[in-house]
């Protein structure tokens, strides 16, 4: 996408008109009209250089007066706020995630794969004040926030936020309607569920999943047992292993695969293991004795499968060794959880309202989706020897007043080619690549 239609397309996303409507949409209204408008509220969440959870009512207050002229008590500009603020964020949020770059920009290797979707959720500690709403284990109040990511033009294809104790499985049904035919999803445990695979092959997809500890495998039993009418006795048709059982057989860094059964409906897959090497299950053993002296609720089958990695597939046509390399491309998604916290600070709250607190991230979000669509735009994406996390954070600058730097044409240019030397620069080969 060239400079001119790249700037159209944010300064459709990001007009006066179109905010607007979404704050009309939003119930946002203004207050002491001349005062805190709805573009304004956006540029102090997105485009001030203010973290709202973290910097102080008087802080922002006074910058909104210096740099817009913008006179607001501090406790106006708390009692802004509100639900109808957290919303506004919410569908601006929304509207550029509607409004992404779709087109292949060949970031990573396709594999012959259609898409690649990458699920994972990451956690965020709340203050007490928000735990009506986003409750957690142990009395802390927890937000999820549950990551839909398509990595072959880098989109984020759904993102939710929910509170702690709720089930992650809930958030898979969000990916069938992306899915078409030869598309591939890699999952990890949170994501753990026999209906889900189910309903990935049948939409002619492909999975992979890491294979919880203490899942039931089932092979057809070679001597099973017959009533009197000559029918197999139903208990006695299949043969169940545990998937702790197979290391047993293996040796310290041996990878094998079997072909299993999984499930009430017995769909076919393939399990890939890998007993690890003797220093690392040394470790896990450490560490799973440390929880049981501190918790005493380690599982049996946790135990059992101590000493291997394991995957779940319904993906033939790859060697085992390939199976695990494509699942390693779910690197992608934890490096942009590390955005999300190291770069962006989302998770450095204060003791803050719930709504202070959830514009907060919605804003965050807006400023990470906004920096990803500028820079893979540019060069046609990103490669795998591009460092992603550090093209992102080189170019924090431009969320600096963006909105008035969108308007100047010549600006825009300027600020495209800069980060086109960026990502030149930026060539590191990814960790886990």
């Amino acid at each position: 996408m060239n400079n001119r239609k790249l700037r159209k397309k944010f300064l459709n996303t990001f007009s006066n008109k179109h905010i607007e409507e979404i704050a009309k949409h939003s119930k946002l209204k203004k207050r002491n009209s001349g005062k805190l408008k709805p573009e304004n509220m956006l540029w102090l969440g997105c485009f001030s250089n203010h973290n709202i959870c973290i910097d102080s009512l008087e802080e922002m207050v006074s910058h909104l007066n210096f740099e817009k002229n913008i006179s607001i008590s501090p406790q106006a500009l708390d009692q802004r706020f509100g639900e109808e603020t957290v919303t506004f964020f919410k569908n601006i949020f929304i509207s550029l995630l509607k409004n992404q770059i779709l087109g292949k920009t060949k970031t990573f290797n396709s594999h012959s794969f259609r898409n690649i979707f990458l699920m994972d959720s990451t956690e965020i500690k709340l203050p007490n004040k928000c735990k009506d709403k986003y409750k957690g284990a142990q009395l802390q109040s927890t937000m999820k926030i549950n990551l839909l990511l398509e990595l072959l033009n880098f989109s984020i294809k759904n993102i939710s936020l929910n509170e702690g104790v709720k089930n992650e499985q809930n958030f898979s049904k969000h990916i069938y309607k992306h899915l078409s035919v030869d598309s591939l999803v890699l999952k990890d445990l949170g994501y753990f569920n026999f209906e889900d695979f189910k309903e990935i092959e049948d939409r002619n997809s492909f999975f992979i999943s890491r294979l919880r500890a203490g899942t039931k495998l089932f092979s057809l039993n070679p001597s099973p047992s017959y009533s009197k009418n000559g029918k197999i006795i139903e208990k006695t048709k299949y043969l169940v292993t545990k998937a702790g059982e197979l290391g047993n057989n293996l040796n310290f860094n041996e990878t094998k695969e079997y072909d299993f059964l999984i499930g009430d409906l017995k769909m076919p897959v393939r399990i890939v293991l890998t007993k690890l090497p003797e220093e690392l299950l040394d470790k896990r053993t450490q560490g799973i004795e440390e929880r049981e002296r501190r918790t005493k609720k380690i599982a049996s089958f946790a135990r059992e499968s101590i000493s291997i990695s394991g995957y779940i597939t319904n993906l033939w046509g790859f060697s085992s060794s390939e199976i695990i390399e494509l699942y390693k491309m779910r690197w992608q998604i934890e490096l942009l959880f590390k955005i999300f916290k190291s770069d962006f600070k989302i998770d450095k709250i204060k003791n803050l309202k719930t709504e202070r607190v959830e514009a907060h991230i919605y804003a965050t979000l807006i400023r990470i989706l906004l920096l990803l669509e500028i820079t893979k735009s540019i060069n046609g994406g990103y490669t795998e020897e591009t460092s992603i996390r550090r093209v992102v954070k080189s170019a924090f600058v431009v969320l600096s007043d963006f909105l008035v730097r969108l308007k100047d044409e010549e600006e825009f240019n300027s600020i495209c080619f800069r980060l086109k030397n960026i990502k030149k620069k930026e060539k590191k080969k990814v960790p886990g690549k």
